[in-house]
């Protein structure tokens, strides 16, 4: 019986290596896939804040630069953003004076599906965020040189806070 001793400590270990496994897996993205989903959009510098669970996913990135390239729809207007969501294609809502919160309020009021789609995805992902991140991301909603994207088809939301330079990434099971 001397060889069941070091048979029953490798079993345990890959039991173990196998639940630290299955628990990674629960994510629902991982940090390299998020950055790869807005990559092409802004550019990224280093990663402030990163979790993902079962249910919601929250990074914040830092960026080089607040540019918003062209590869997603610049919408001057929410009716033009609601229209260019329905082809399924990414928006940036870059409307004069509006916060991403009076523009999903907007959304909502317009197209209450698709106003809801945005407002979860945002709302949801900030369950993944600490305290101080909600804190950072809220005042980042609220302000009128922010701008929120909203990818359709991904169904996740993205909040360049120009103020800070900083990219907000919110997605809940929607």
């Amino acid at each position: 019986m001397p060889m069941a001793q070091p048979y029953r400590r490798a079993v345990y270990a890959a039991l173990a290596v196998l639940a630290l496994t299955g628990l990674a897996s629960c994510a629902m993205d991982s940090e390299q896939e998020v950055r790869a989903l807005v990559g092409d959009w802004v550019t990224l510098d280093e990663t402030a804040f990163f979790k993902s669970g079962m249910n919601c996913t929250a990074g914040v990135f830092k960026l080089e630069t607040t540019r918003i390239s062209s590869l997603v729809t610049h919408a001057r207007s929410v009716r033009g953003g609601m229209d260019a969501m329905a082809e399924g294609k990414p928006v940036a809502f870059m409307i004069s004076g509006l916060s991403p919160t009076l523009v999903s309020e907007q959304v909502m009021t317009a197209d209450l599906p698709k106003g809801l789609g945005v407002l979860s995805s945002g709302v949801a992902g900030k369950d993944c965020m600490d305290d101080g991140t909600k804190r950072s991301y809220l005042r980042a909603l609220l302000d009128p040189n922010a701008v929120l994207i909203f990818e359709p088809t991904e169904k996740f939301m993205a909040v360049v806070d120009r103020t800070n330079a900083r990219l907000f990434f919110s997605r809940g099971n929607v």
